[in-house]
C-alpha cells in the first residue's frame, strides 16, 4: 500500500473551500448563468470573476464571515471561545431541544451531566447535542474518535486531525455537490 496516500493531510477542510472556490470561479468564467446569478445575488458584479471573490462567497455559504474568518478557523488558529461561524448550526437543526451554552466553561459543565451529547460551537457559544442533530448536520459520529474524559467534546477538538475530519465532512454535506455550480 503506498503510505503517501495514507497520510493525513492537515486542514482538509480550509483546501475543500478552495477547490471549491476555483470549480465555481470556473463555471462562472465560462458564462455559466446558474453561477453568475450566484455571484450577483451575493453582490459581486460581473466578471471576469476574481479567485477572492469565490473564496469569499464558499466561506459565507460554510457559515463564516469571509474568507480570512474561514482561514483562521480552519487552519486551526482560533482559540476557544472566538467566533466559530455557523458551520455546525443549520435551520434544520430548529427543531432540536439543544442546550446553549455562553462560553465553554459551562458548556463543559453541561457536558458532564449529559453524557453521550456532543459539544460543538456556535460562534462564540456553544451548543450541547445529541446525534439527531449530528445527523441533520450530515455527520455521523465515533465515540471512538474522543478520549474517554472528553467524549463527545467535539469543540474540545479543534486543531486536531479529529476535528478536520469532521469539519471536512459538515462542509461537504453543507455545501452540497458541486456539479451544481
Amino acid at each position: 500500500m503506498d503510505n503517501f496516500a495514507c497520510q493525513y493531510q492537515p486542514h482538509k477542510s480550509l483546501a475543500e473551500l478552495k477547490i471549491r472556490s476555483k470549480i465555481m470561479l470556473k463555471s462562472a468564467n465560462q458564462n455559466n448563468p446558474g453561477t453568475i446569478e450566484l455571484f450577483s445575488r451575493n453582490g459581486v458584479a460581473a466578471g471576469p470573476y476574481k479567485h477572492k471573490d469565490g473564496l469569499k462567497l464558499v466561506s459565507q455559504w460554510a457559515g463564516f464571515k469571509n474568507w480570512q474568518h474561514a482561514s483562521h478557523v480552519l487552519s486551526g488558529s482560533s482559540q476557544i471561545g472566538e467566533d466559530m461561524g455557523t458551520l455546525w448550526y443549520t435551520r434544520r437543526c430548529q427543531v432540536f431541544l439543544n442546550i446553549w451554552c455562553r462560553d465553554y466553561d459551562e458548556a463543559k459543565k453541561q457536558h458532564l451531566l449529559h453524557p453521550g451529547k456532543y459539544i460543538v460551537p456556535f460562534k462564540t457559544q456553544f451548543i450541547i447535542v445529541d446525534d439527531d442533530y449530528m445527523k441533520a448536520l450530515g455527520i455521523k459520529m465515533d465515540m471512538s474518535d474522543f478520549d474517554t474524559n472528553e467524549e463527545g467534546n467535539l469543540a474540545g477538538q479543534y486543531g486536531t486531525k479529529n476535528w478536520d475530519n469532521y469539519t471536512f465532512s459538515r462542509i461537504q454535506f453543507a455545501l452540497g455537490n458541486t456539479v451544481s455550480f
